[in-house]
């Protein structure tokens, strides 16, 4: 008699965007703003974003030194949604903005359903390729004293997280 024995794993539980802001020491500061310039409606709820972390410096093991950064946007939603944005939100949408701007301005297009002649779908591709650019900047520590480790790559575990 032939008996194989299955190996069982855990399993491994997709990390959230919360995990993901816990664990970065990820912040939000929310203003309220009249207008959002990347926005072509205005009758929604902008704000004036800005996102903070702190993060430790890779020195030696008796290093206690933090880095900072932020990242200021503007972001917005509409009204039926209550109370300011969460930094989950804010991160979750820049995530997706990015992932569907990363194949190019005719795909962009293809998948949002706009023309490729338009010249206001060509700056909203492009405000998705620039906050794309500058959420790598802010999830990526480059600090000189990271200069061994060439610094820790944040944005990709984003990009693993579960979106909302």
């Amino acid at each position: 008699m032939d008996t194989t024995q299955q190996e069982t794993r855990p399993i491994e539980k997709t990390k959230t965007i919360e995990d993901f802001i816990k664990e970065n020491k990820i912040s939000i500061h929310c203003k309220y703003s009249n207008s959002n310039p990347n926005m072509e409606r205005q009758d929604m709820n902008h704000y004036k974003v800005t996102l903070k972390r702190k993060y430790k410096l890779q020195g030696n093991h008796l290093d206690s030194r933090y880095g900072h950064k932020q990242m200021t946007l503007f972001f917005s939603q509409g009204y039926g949604i209550d109370g300011e944005p969460k930094a989950s939100s804010v991160l979750d949408c820049l995530k997706s903005d990015h992932q569907v701007s990363i194949d190019g301005f005719g795909e962009f297009c293809a998948n949002c359903g706009y023309d490729e002649d338009s010249r206001k779908a060509y700056r909203i591709y492009q405000a998705c390729v620039d906050q794309g650019k500058k959420l790598q900047k802010f999830l990526n520590d480059d600090h000189e004293a990271n200069f061994f480790t060439m610094g820790t790559n944040q944005f990709n575990k984003l990009l693993e997280c579960e979106s909302l």
